[in-house]
């Protein structure tokens, strides 16, 4: 039987020790190691799918977004064709403009309306009379190039040229246009108020939506 002076034993404890803390250093480097890794990849996990998130968003928001073009001219400072967001108003229009001249008659220009696409708005002077003259030639105009009415874009004026249509509801179908935007179809003309069926067949073969 082997027998061991006490340094002999002191010695080999010492070396089990050390040989034991050697063992148990690299286990536990290699366990946190692999911790620290798959920490590392949930988290790049984690930022693809954030990324993924904001693409997807920036997509849809492209996709829902639609623009129109329309002409802007008169007293404006920047007068030309822009791109708008579709039901956008003038108001939007003239400050991508540059906005009015000082020479601008603010008066006669409805800031509110809603934009359709391919229009022109006229800005006028100070001194232009457009409820009048500018009136009579649109309308004019509008009647040599088509027999019915187009009840998105028409004047006061046109509109009381329609049977039964007086001021006051050529006014209620403009402030309605203004408030709901474009009317769908013919029929959505009846949701203005003082519109029932009964006058809607009577103006019905004489108007339109484009």
């Amino acid at each position: 039987m082997w027998k061991f002076t006490k340094r002999e034993l002191i010695i080999i404890c010492i070396f089990i020790s050390i040989i034991g803390i050697v063992i148990g250093t690299n286990y536990y480097q290699n366990y946190f190691k692999q911790i620290v890794i798959e920490d590392e990849n949930e988290a790049l996990e984690e930022i693809d799918h954030d990324i993924e998130e904001v693409k997807e968003d920036s997509i849809e928001k492209e996709i829902e977004e639609k623009w129109i073009y329309i002409d802007i001219c008169g007293e404006i400072k920047k007068p030309g064709v822009i791109k708008v967001l579709e039901g956008a108003r003038v108001i939007d229009a003239v400050e991508l403009a540059g906005g009015l001249l000082e020479t601008a008659d603010r008066r006669q220009v409805n800031m509110a309306r809603i934009l359709l696409d391919g229009e022109q708005i006229y800005i006028p002077k100070i001194g232009d009379n457009m409820n009048s003259t500018d009136s009579a030639n649109n309308l004019s105009t509008t009647r040599s190039t088509s027999s019915k009415i187009n009840i998105n874009t028409a004047s006061k004026e046109e509109l009381e040229t329609l049977n039964g249509i007086g001021q006051s509801l050529a006014e209620r179908i403009i402030q309605y246009r203004e408030a709901n935007g474009n009317f769908k179809d013919i029929k959505d003309i009846m949701k203005v108020s003082g519109i029932g069926e009964k006058k809607f067949e009577g103006i019905r073969e004489h108007i339109s939506i484009n």
